[in-house]
């Protein structure tokens, strides 16, 4: 008995001695996160700023060439022949990778749960060039989705040019995403919100530090080249009173149905364009019609920013409105679906922001509400529709407000994004990245690709060389360490360990509880609000986040 009592007071005294170890390590890789978190978003910060000049050049040109046609009509036909080029390239861009089709942000949060490997250095090539060509040829395509994408693979190749494990390349991935976006509206603390709420679903304070360092740096090089207008650049006289909330619930009512049809209406323009066989036909038919649109109504073309500008004053009659919500409507979905490299971040708020003028004018028309309410209301729109489709509603509502530079709506602001978040979740809608990245994995599988599987050159302990050595290993083989938490309420709270049912090879290796680490072993009974850290194998993170989702995050009804 006393030599088990020794035994057990030296496993303590080591437990105790490994626990302070390894908080030590757990706060030098936070502050070496943060600097690496500066210099990914310096890099994200230059690379962003060239990318949003040059779609302002090719805007311009595009407008141009609108101008030219109008005037000497003679020269439609060469126009017509450099958006048929346009398509070709595109087309072989997709070609040499097919990784930059589309938004890019199901294919960062594929590559955080295991399920992507993309190249970095050819997606950072063709995303660049297919976006500004995309763009320049009129689509209604975003910069947002492209530049989180972007700056996901400067992190991602940051990571991999100094060899690092896979953990830290996932955060430095999430670094490069979340100042991708604030780089590329001016939103530091959206990119921020965008990396915990959209891409982690999950609160971490390294990707929290880490995060906001790379986005505040990125947001600061690339106003320093761009300016620091904010995107859309309005002031609001009037805030939405207390007398008018009733419109502001409703109007969330209406967003939230409308973001459920938006989703629908994006896969179904995706079922069309699968039709053809090849990227070329399907670019080309959207960039046809993008011709057509020059003389029949070229307002529709592009992602449309400067319309938000135009709506809020006023401008439009309801028929001009509703004229353009649905050509704008028709023409985003049709431009995304063809699957060339382009977001829809920007044309969503745009057609957000036509919602809630539209919506402003008929409340003016009908029950006499004052017409200089309407930049609220757009305001209010853009945050809800985003909320409703994308079903990140703190993320569009910072964001919203950073872009707009203007605070006197966050009330109305949070009401409307709640509302149309709850409407769209009780309609059954599946947010739309979500939907993407389930629509591309399933296409992967049909097409043979599944998961990524290949060698990767990684640095191994050598236990008979005591040193490291290069050694190829199966990437579906790599470690990594997942943050989640036990949520009040959920399944495993007041649980133990062992009845949690991870993946075989998934190993909690750390529990935080008030600040201190416990390290668990099966009977270890876990609580609420714990901070857990998982062991996985790439190849596991989906498997593994999907059993904390259900038993950790998820309230227990009963």
């Amino acid at each position: 008995m006393k030599q088990e009592g020794i035994d057990m007071a030296a496993k303590r005294s080591l437990d105790k001695s490994y626990v302070v170890r390894n908080i030590r390590q757990k706060q030098r890789f936070k502050y070496k996160l943060i600097l690496e978190g500066i210099a990914v978003g310096s890099i994200v910060g230059l690379v962003i700023a060239l990318f949003r000049i040059m779609i302002v050049k090719a805007d311009h040109a595009r407008q141009m060439a609108v101008h030219l046609v109008k005037v000497k009509p003679i020269y439609a036909f060469a126009v017509l022949l450099v958006l048929i080029l346009i398509a070709w390239i595109l087309d072989k861009l997709i070609r040499f990778e097919p990784d930059i089709s589309g938004s890019g942000i199901p294919q960062i949060e594929g590559e955080l749960k295991g399920l992507e490997d993309q190249n970095w250095r050819k997606v950072l090539i063709a995303k660049f060039a297919g976006c500004v060509l995309a763009i320049g040829g009129g689509l209604a395509l975003g910069r947002e989705g492209p530049s989180i994408q972007l700056g996901g693979m400067i992190g991602k190749g940051f990571a991999r040019r100094k060899n690092a494990l896979l953990t830290e390349e996932r955060m430095l991935m999430s670094c490069g995403a979340g100042a991708g976006l604030a780089a590329a509206f001016g939103a530091p603390l959206a990119g921020v919100l965008f990396a915990l709420e959209e891409l982690h679903k999950n609160f971490s304070a390294e990707v929290l530090v880490s995060t906001m360092a790379a986005s505040a740096v990125a947001d600061y090089i690339a106003v320093n080249i761009i300016g620091l207008r904010p995107v859309f650049d309005f002031d609001v006289e009037h805030r939405i009173p207390l007398r008018l909330y009733w419109a502001v619930v409703l109007l969330g009512v209406i967003l939230g149905i409308l973001g459920v049809l938006y989703n629908k209406l994006l896969d179904k323009m995706q079922d069309f364009f699968d039709k053809f066989d090849s990227k070329f036909i399907s670019i080309g038919i959207m960039l046809v019609i993008s011709f057509l649109m020059m003389f029949i109504y070229p307002t529709v073309l592009g992602s449309g920013n400067n319309l938000v500008k135009v709506i809020s004053d006023g401008k439009f009659t309801l028929m001009a409105l509703a004229v353009l919500f649905v050509a704008k409507l028709f023409f985003s979905t049709g431009s995304f679906g063809t699957g060339t490299p382009g977001g829809i971040f920007l044309p969503l708020l745009v057609i957000g922001a036509i919602t809630g003028g539209l919506y402003s004018t008929f409340l003016s028309t009908a029950f006499g509400v004052e017409e200089y309410y309407i930049k609220g209301f757009v305001i209010i729109a853009m945050a809800g529709f985003f909320s409703a489709i994308v079903r990140a509603p703190i993320t569009g509502v910072i964001l919203i407000t950073e872009m707009t530079g203007n605070f006197m709506t966050l009330l109305s602001l949070v009401s409307a994004s709640l509302v149309a978040y709850v409407v769209a979740d009780l309609l059954g809608g599946e947010p739309v990245y979500d939907q993407l990245m389930h629509r591309r994995q399933r296409k992967k599988v049909e097409s043979g690709s599944g998961t990524p599987d290949h060698d990767y050159l990684a640095d191994v302990y050598s236990k008979s060389d005591k040193k490291y050595v290069k050694k190829r290993i199966s990437i579906r083989e790599r470690k990594v360490v997942i943050d989640s938490s036990i949520h009040i309420g959920s399944m495993m709270d007041g649980h133990k360990v062992m009845e949690l049912g991870l993946p075989e090879g998934s190993l909690i290796v750390s529990v935080m509880r008030d600040g201190k680490e416990i390290i668990p072993h099966g009977s270890t009974i876990l609580n609420g609000g714990d901070d857990l850290e998982i062991l996985c194998r790439l190849k596991d993170i989906a498997a593994t986040e999907a059993v904390l989702d259900e038993k950790c995050k998820a309230i227990d009804a009963d």
